[in-house]
């Protein structure tokens, strides 16, 4: 019995670190990095456009930009500031090539705070009371968030994959199957050139 049991424990933990090997983060990093290298057969505006709808879903603000080839949002804030949030904003820079065609690099700023600054009194409310320095006239306002680290900046690749899957939905499904062949043979090179190419 003792035997059948670690038989099956081990059995089940090979399993278990096969499935771990192959999750959908992994499968889903591949093909999100695997797009940072597209070269789109599309105008800037129409690469532009996409990226505009696709940042508005995601419930990001934009910014007014002087550069028409630049996109920027204001910054997006998860949680509550007064304890802790995850603060993130995109940018995104469409790059004309020579030959007509673009390509699209997509960034991400995001630092996390953890509370806020000491509230402070204001520098006068404007009140006669306020400026005869009586304390109960004295007006305080919160504190900014604080965060104990810069902000990160690192390339958004989710959003460029996105852009590429709207855009070329063909060119999407052909590298998640050929994502999805390299991780069920760990033999086969995602970046070989195939039949389809």
């Amino acid at each position: 019995m003792r035997s059948r049991l670690s038989t099956w424990v081990t059995v089940g933990l090979l399993w278990g670190a096969c499935g771990c090997a192959v999750t959908p983060e992994t499968r889903q990093q591949l093909v999100e990095t695997t797009s940072g290298n597209a070269v789109y057969n599309l105008s800037a505006d129409a690469l532009l456009a996409t990226t505009r709808r696709l940042l508005a879903e995601q419930k990001y603000e934009l910014l007014p930009s002087s550069d028409p080839l630049y996109i920027h949002t204001t910054w997006r804030i998860r949680g509550n500031t007064d304890m802790g949030a995850s603060w993130s904003r995109i940018f995104v820079q469409v790059h004309p090539l020579s030959d007509g065609r673009a390509v699209v690099r997509a960034y991400r700023m995001a630092y996390t705070t953890n509370g806020r600054a000491p509230m402070h009194p204001t520098l006068g409310a404007g009140t006669r009371d306020s400026k005869l320095g009586d304390g109960a006239a004295t007006a305080y306002v919160q504190g900014e968030p604080m965060s104990p680290a810069k902000p990160i900046v690192r390339r958004a690749s989710d959003i460029e994959w996105e852009v590429l899957s709207r855009v070329e939905p063909r060119l999407a499904a052909h590298l998640e199957a050929r994502a999805e062949a390299y991780l069920a043979t760990g033999r086969k090179d995602p970046s070989a050139p195939t039949e389809e190419e």
